[in-house]
């Protein structure tokens, strides 16, 4: 992460120097991203409610985290979201690698007829044999990536049939060298890129993405940015501003300086 961290800091820095946005410089163009909003393990009610909140924005997408005691809390959380949102926003759930592969089988079972978008790391993420049974016994779509370290960890995944979907996270992926060769490795498989988290130059990324699928979007860090990502009605705003866009609110940082 430290090294994808100086990666993105030297694409930003080359993209400066010839006073290029880093979606021109990487031989991109600007085209609209869908963005979809958090929702957190926050039972029935509260994903309801958070799910309506991100649609009041614009957001056309919501994810939520799930992985209850039993698959019909799973089931009553997504039909909670589906009932506040109506039937043309698209869900996806996150069970942050909680379960067995078995368990994961049998819980798809009964989520494949709730038409969410995927389901993303049912079980361990580096555990590709197992998500490739889980994979072939779905019929909803497997979404894995976040805890890729590397291209290599790609390659594997994508190898044993992991993975329906890919969703990188520039951090681990490798930084924006990295996720190019992701990108590519994509590509070539025909598989659908999303991203996790880092939206800011994650969205620009996937402007230089063949096969760009969803944003990821989290505002975390808009408190020490001095011009946050825009979004407007769910769709990611690339400005032509030089490098890679993300400028740092340097009042605000030194607030939280140790």
């Amino acid at each position: 992460m430290a090294l994808a961290a100086i990666d993105m800091a030297m694409w930003d820095a080359l993209a400066r120097i010839h006073d290029l946005p880093l979606v021109r410089l990487l031989g991109g163009s600007v085209k609209p991203i869908r963005c979809y909003g958090p929702v957190g393990f926050d039972g029935e009610e509260g994903s309801a409610r958070a799910a309506e909140r991100a649609v009041s924005r614009g957001f056309r997408g919501v994810k939520a985290k799930i992985g209850y005691a039993t698959v019909k809390e799973d089931v009553n959380v997504v039909r909670a979201m589906r009932k506040a949102v109506g039937p043309d926003v698209a869900i996806m759930v996150d069970y942050n690698q909680c379960l067995t592969p078995a368990e994961a089988i049998a819980r798809l079972r009964v989520l494949d007829d709730e038409g969410l978008v995927w389901v993303e790391e049912p079980t361990l993420a580096h555990d590709y044999a197992g998500h490739a049974r889980v994979s072939r016994e779905a019929r909803t779509p497997i979404q894995c990536g976040e805890n890729w370290w590397g291209i290599l960890d790609m390659r594997h995944a994508i190898e044993a049939g992991a993975s329906d979907l890919v969703m990188p996270d520039v951090m681990k992926i490798g930084g924006v060298t990295g996720w190019l060769r992701a990108a590519t490795l994509a590509q070539a498989n025909n598989l659908q890129v999303s991203s996790h988290l880092w939206p800011e130059i994650s969205a620009r990324l996937l402007c230089c993405t063949p096969t760009a699928h969803w944003l990821e979007y989290a505002d975390w860090w808009n408190p020490i940015l001095a011009e946050p990502l825009r979004v407007v009605d769910g769709i990611a705003i690339v400005d032509d501003a030089p490098g890679s866009g993300v400028e740092w609110d340097e009042a605000a940082v030194q607030r939280y300086v140790v």
